[in-house]
């Protein structure tokens, strides 16, 4: 039996998710169960103030609720619903916008006119009507996908999709349709998965039927008006687990169950598949059996521990994060040779690269690893931790190494850091703060 689990639960006010796998956690979220962020929805809103020397323009999505567009670059699209876009923004004008971030601390929400609808497996954005891969599907994959597309009717040899006939799934008719020759459509990671991949077919239609009726009803509301709610966080959020990494879902909570429930339907109304469900009713509570306890604290502890004996810390400072590579208990069982260093910065890389999504590590990190004399050895370091980097969901750059053996990584800044989600209690136990 499969330990790919994804793990709800509720402490106090909170939501808590938890990914494991062969033996270990490898992700936790935290969401507020009464979450008032507004990222992803779609409102008509407002211009209030244009701020030229800072290339600005300060929007209301509602009343009293100011929000934050950039003009440091040309805009791709502005959908104007007072009057005909002739290029320039106006105070007054009435626009549609997407938040692309949540207000955080003294910031205001950031929105932006270039607005997406996401699935699983596909997304549609102003583009150039051309069909887009995500970086970490293989080149076999997207050949695959790009060849099933285009015996179907949907792009042309160019990956150019095709308009204004557009082939409905599941039928050998076509419908006219707003061409997309300013929208692309991007596959994302998780159609990997796939090896049928008529639910593509049906997700392309949903998504472009979602945008037309989008913008349709937008030149009948009001201004302020919302158009498009996204779900509850952490439902949102299950469409970017890769299915490969999960078999199971479990929540020992009545009410998220029934969420859940309710988002598997819609799913399967759109061809897309989630694993199984199951609520958790046994006796001997969900959370000694998967030693939530346990887990957390050894995320949360600045020592960790790899096999061979050897061991990272990981140590956060107001200006970045270090973390050292300390042989311990392997040169005790080893010689110190330069093959040795080696062994143990290889196996590093591999940690350092589950602590950093694991803790959500961000900014500038810097990787203390055991110095090795070898130019070759640096080089094959080096191309490791760049290829763990690339597979990493958060955008993450290794830049160098030092003579040394410092090697300087960034990290954006997603979420907040687990040790700023979680506080010991009285018993010392670790709780959501």
């Amino acid at each position: 039996m499969s330990d790919k689990k994804l793990l709800l639960y509720k402490d106090q006010n909170k939501i808590v998710v938890l990914r494991i796998g062969a033996g270990r956690l490898h992700s936790v979220q935290v969401y507020d169960e009464a979450d008032t962020a507004i990222k992803d929805n779609i409102y008509i809103g407002k211009i209030i103030h244009l701020r030229h020397n800072i290339n600005a323009a300060f929007i209301d999505v509602q009343k009293d609720l100011n929000c934050f567009l950039s003009l440091e670059r040309p805009l791709k699209s502005v959908y104007m619903l007072n009057r005909p876009y002739d290029g320039r923004l106006i105070e007054g004008d009435e626009l549609i916008v997407q938040v692309s971030k949540d207000a955080v601390k003294t910031k205001i929400p950031v929105v932006t006119t270039d607005f997406a609808l996401s699935g699983r497996y596909l997304a549609i954005s102003v583009g150039t009507g051309k069909l887009r891969f995500s970086k970490k599907l293989s080149e076999e994959k997207q050949y695959e996908i790009g060849e099933f597309l285009h015996e179907a009717g949907y792009i042309n040899s160019k990956r150019v999709i095709l308009f204004p006939h557009r082939k409905l799934a599941d039928s050998d008719t076509f419908r006219e349709g707003e061409p997309l020759d300013t929208w692309d459509i991007i596959v994302r990671t998780n159609s990997r998965s796939l090896t049928d991949f008529s639910p593509l077919l049906m997700e392309w239609e949903r998504l472009c039927e979602e945008k037309d009726r989008l913008l349709a009803e937008a030149h009948h509301r009001t201004c302020f008006s919302c158009l498009k709610k996204a779900q509850h966080p952490y439902l949102e959020d299950l469409k970017d687990y890769y299915a490969e990494d999960i078999d199971e879902i479990v929540t020992d909570c009545e009410d998220i169950y029934e969420d859940l429930k309710h988002y598997e339907e819609e799913q399967c109304a759109l061809g897309a598949l989630l694993p199984p469900i199951r609520l958790y009713q046994d006796e001997y509570p969900m959370s000694k059996l998967y030693q939530f306890e346990k887990r957390l604290r050894e995320a949360l502890n600045s020592t960790v521990w790899m096999k061979s004996g050897a061991y990272l810390v990981i140590e956060p400072t107001e200006a970045m994060t270090v973390i050292d590579v300390n042989a311990g208990r392997f040169l005790k069982k080893n010689m110190q040779s330069q093959d040795s260093f080696f062994s143990v910065n290889m196996e590093a890389a591999q940690e350092i690269a589950l602590q950093m999504k694991l803790r959500n590590l961000s900014g500038i990190i810097i990787v203390d690893f055991i110095n090795m004399d070898s130019d070759e050895m640096k080089e094959k370091l080096l191309e490791r931790l760049r290829k763990l980097a690339a597979m990493d969901s958060v955008k993450t750059e290794v830049v160098d190494i030092t003579p040394l053996g410092l090697v300087e990584i960034t990290r954006q800044r997603i979420n907040k850091p687990l040790r700023e989600l979680f506080q010991q209690d009285e018993k010392g136990d670790w709780v959501c703060k």
